[in-house]
């Protein structure tokens, strides 16, 4: 029987430990791989959502600026005199006599019904009567102002002084703050946006 018996240290194979040492180190790996896929999931979604409601956003401006340019600022609602910055934007058709209005809607009556997408803008095209909304869904306006120069009509001539109030064209800045709401907190957004507009009718 010589030579049958083979030492220990020749025999192949791992011991627990290292199976263990192993197992961890592949258990650490994969845990830190998984992290890692997770959170590049969650930001390429944040980018896809966040220009999506930017989007959104842009639109808005956008719709309001347009109103803008085919009225006239209905100068009378604001008592012949606008103090600026005003939150709601009185408009009319000068041929027609049509009035529209935009604001900021701190209600829920006339916003999203999910509890979180207000205040919201809207704007109504028969004097206030009936709303309808311009901010998308998941966005609340956190604040809106409209500057509106000349403060007097411009187009309206005093027959006690024999002139215009101003020679200048009305021009209406916008500045609106749309909050981009999510379910974790860290998914939010603030996007604020300015634009400058004057309508395209001239009177005089």
């Amino acid at each position: 029987m010589i030579g049958v018996k083979q030492s220990k240290k020749h025999r192949a194979g791992f011991t627990l430990v290292e199976l263990l040492v192993v197992m961890v180190i592949f258990g650490v790996m994969m845990t830190s791989m998984s992290d890692i896929y997770v959170q590049t999931l969650r930001y390429g979604q944040q980018i896809v959502m966040r220009a999506k409601l930017q989007a959104d956003a842009r639109n808005a401006l956008e719709a309001v600026a347009r109103a803008v340019r085919v009225s006239d600022i209905d100068y009378a609602a604001y008592g012949g005199t606008v103090t600026s910055p005003v939150t709601e934007l009185d408009l009319m058709n000068p041929k027609t006599g049509d009035t529209s209005k935009i604001r900021l809607d701190s209600t829920n009556a006339n916003c999203y019904n999910d509890a979180k997408s207000f205040p919201c803008l809207d704007v109504s095209t028969n004097g206030g009567a009936n709303w309808s909304l311009l901010s998308p869904k998941g966005v609340k306006i956190d604040s809106l102002e409209f500057f509106i120069s000349p403060n007097q009509d411009p187009f309206a001539f005093n027959t006690t002084t024999g002139a215009y109030p101003s020679n200048n064209q009305p021009i209406v800045t916008i500045l609106v703050q749309f909050h981009g709401l999510a379910t974790r907190p860290g998914d939010q957004w603030i996007y604020s946006l300015q634009t400058t507009v004057t309508p395209r009718l001239y009177l005089r």
